[in-house]
């Protein structure tokens, strides 16, 4: 700017006679078109400004500095132009457009998407109706507030609407691109956008289908205040049941009435909700990053049901919750015009209801559940572990310190409850992984929402070992072949919370899957589209029984995470010579079936062993090796049922 001034190409007296946008342009030229318009807003809202010479003097200094001859010189250019810039600003259509043309870039900024002149007026026109919305309000708080809701429901929807046509996932035209370095440009901008589209599909449809907010994300709340858990519950499946019957629409109207409803409230009206640390309200869930699945023909309409239920549920739910924190926090005479506190507060209030804060990598939420599946939902688990310490005000460390005091109570209590029926059901060593779950068979069900793997994964690290979720048997870190490391446990956890397309890189990569096999287009395309709770029904069905899955069907439809496992050793995953030679000897239908009878007798002898008084009595290291020989005599007596005997080479 300041080259392009000396050399007389710019000047106040040029841009004065410009229009808005075609300033813009003039300024791109120079400065380059974001540039352009911060520049440009700067001039224009100088221009405004009762002594005009002084403010468009102020703009050159503030934006480009100036020498103290510099500053004479231009000072003298601004006084020989203003006199024909005081006419044009008097001229009544004149300027008119050109004050529409200021509130236009003033939108652009604000909502961070391109305004037009038409669009602008729409805004406008909507704001003016919350206005005079809020204005009638008055003393008739209930009769009226919703109206002002409504209206702010109507400028949301208009404004993202206007954003959700500008990012729109457009693909590269070749026939449209000149230049090597412009198709690059294109086509890399076009890839970031398809691999995000991919991302946040996959992550919509894994966690559609169901009901899932209540047991996982909202199950503090079930333990804290379970009168306002039970009312959304029970409200969540009036949702599902209208937008099953009536289809995408009744889910918008819901989310409408729903935001109306909340922004009508004494608390969101007064500011409460947004002070501070504001209140998750109408922010989106990280769950549904997109409702493009809504689309789907027929699928759709239940993956629309499932995200109405999760986004209206947790807002109505975050609403009560704080509108009932508001309250106690004024009976403790709590000051509620202190930001801090308010926000204490509503931080509070977010992380119970599954999303914590990320902080400085706030901004960066959208790329960081691209890697992970639900980085809100994971720090609101440790929010709830360690705020009684960390949290803002006295107010809210005292509140998170109760909350905790509930959620473990209530968990102890239920696991008490189950370990008295089955005293298998319930292991009560926070080093295994089936710490915090009801065992029925071989599927667990954890009660905690999640919270279990940090105290494991605590736990494991302050003792060193880690006991084995199918046979028991405590092992040490770093002590034998293929032993655990501090390190391995904590990546098995980040791993467990890969986002869909993310697991899948790392599977490609690995070139194995959970399950031992070797990816294939059929599993990974399963991995990026099948429903959580479908694949958990269909692997307890596999591996139990339809009782069984039913039940998990209904468990991790409402959040209750099932997972049925049992001890299991894929031959066709890195085989010695011995099972080499003998898949040659016996083929691959033989091997399969000999394969799953081996699994099948050792998952009997470990249960015979976990019930051998003899076998309890040894230690650690007597028991694996006691397991390590009963695995090697099952395996023998298959081969020997096979007529095979191993034959070493040299």
């Amino acid at each position: 700017m300041k080259s392009a001034i000396r050399s007389g190409k710019l000047s106040p007296d040029k841009l004065n006679v410009m229009t808005s946008q075609q300033r813009r342009d003039f300024l791109a030229t120079i400065i380059g078109t974001e540039n352009a318009r911060q520049v440009n807003l700067l001039f224009e809202k100088k221009l405004l400004l009762k002594n005009q010479e002084r403010a468009m003097y102020s703009w050159v200094a503030e934006t480009v500095g100036l020498s103290t001859e510099q500053r004479k010189t231009t000072r003298d250019k601004i006084r020989q132009t203003y006199a024909e810039k005081k006419r044009r600003l008097e001229d009544p259509q004149v300027n008119e457009v050109f004050l529409n043309e200021i509130v236009s870039d003033v939108y652009s900024r604000k909502f961070n998407t391109e305004i037009t002149l038409e669009e602008a007026q729409t805004i406008t026109e909507l704001s003016q109706d919350r206005k005079r919305a809020r204005e009638k309000v008055g003393d008739n708080f209930k009769s009226e507030s919703i109206s002002d809701g409504v209206a702010k429901v109507a400028l949301d929807n208009y404004v993202g609407g206007l954003k959700a046509d500008a990012q729109k996932v457009l693909f590269v035209n070749p026939l449209k691109v000149r230049g090597l370095a412009s198709a690059a440009n294109m086509i890399k901008t076009d890839a970031k956008l398809s691999g995000n589209f991919i991302a946040e599909n996959a992550r919509a449809l894994k966690a559609s289908f169901d009901n899932s907010l209540w047991g996982r994300q909202a199950i503090k709340v079930l333990f804290t205040h379970p009168k306002i858990w039970v009312k959304n519950f029970n409200k969540s499946w009036v949702d599902i049941a209208k937008v099953l019957a009536k289809g995408n629409k009744a889910g918008d109207a819901i989310m409408d009435a729903t935001k109306a409803e909340i922004y009508s409230r004494e608390n969101f009206r007064n500011g409460r909700y947004q002070m501070g640390k504001k209140l998750d309200i109408g922010t989106g869930e990280e769950e549904f990053p997109t409702s493009a699945p809504s689309k789907i023909p027929v699928l759709g309409r239940p993956f629309r049901a499932a995200e109405v239920a999760y986004e209206a549920g947790a807002m109505r739910m975050r609403a009560d919750l704080a509108d009932l924190t508001y309250k106690m926090a004024e009976d403790n005479e709590v000051d509620l015009t202190n930001e801090v506190e308010v926000g204490a507060i509503n931080d509070m209030v977010n992380y119970q209801t599954g999303r914590g804060s990320l902080g400085s990598f706030e901004r960066a939420g959208k790329t960081i559940n691209v890697v992970f599946f639900s980085a809100k939902f994971a720090k609101s688990n440790i929010d709830t572990l360690t705020k009684m310490f960390t949290a803002k005000s006295s107010f809210a460390k005292k509140q998170a310190a109760i909350n905790l005091l509930k959620i473990v109570s209530s968990i102890a209590i239920i696991l008490a409850t189950a370990d008295t029926l089955d005293d298998d059901s319930v292991e009560w060593d926070p080093r295994s992984a089936n710490f915090g779950t009801i065992k029925l068979g071989d599927t667990r069900f954890d009660i905690t929402g999640g919270m279990k793997s940090l105290i494991t994964l605590a736990a494991r690290w302050s003792k060193q070992s880690t006991k084995s979720s199918i046979t028991g048997v405590v092992t040490k870190f770093g002590e034998g072949y293929g032993s655990l490391t501090g390190m391995d446990i904590f990546w098995n956890l980040i791993e467990g919370k890969l986002s869909p397309i993310a697991s899948v890189i790392k599977q490609i990569v690995k070139q194995e899957t959970f399950e031992g096999e070797k990816p294939t287009v059929i599993n990974q395309l399963k991995n990026l589209t099948v429903p959580i709770v479908l694949e958990s029904g269909f692997d307890a069905y596999q591996k139990e029984d339809l009782a069984t899955a039913l039940l998990v069907l209904i468990a991790d439809g409402i959040g209750i995470s099932a997972n049925t496992y049992s001890y299991n050793d894929n031959w066709n995953v890195n085989p010695g010579k011995e099972l080499i030679q003998f898949k040659e000897k016996v083929g691959d239908e033989k091997f399969k079936e000999a394969n799953k009878e081996y699994i099948e007798s050792v998952n009997k002898k470990i249960i015979e062993l976990k019930k051998d008084t003899k076998w309890i009595a040894k230690d650690e290291e007597e028991k694996q090796q006691a397991l390590t020989a009963e695995k090697g005599k099952i395996k023998s007596a298959i081969f020997r049922q096979n007529h095979f005997k191993y034959r070493r080479t040299k």
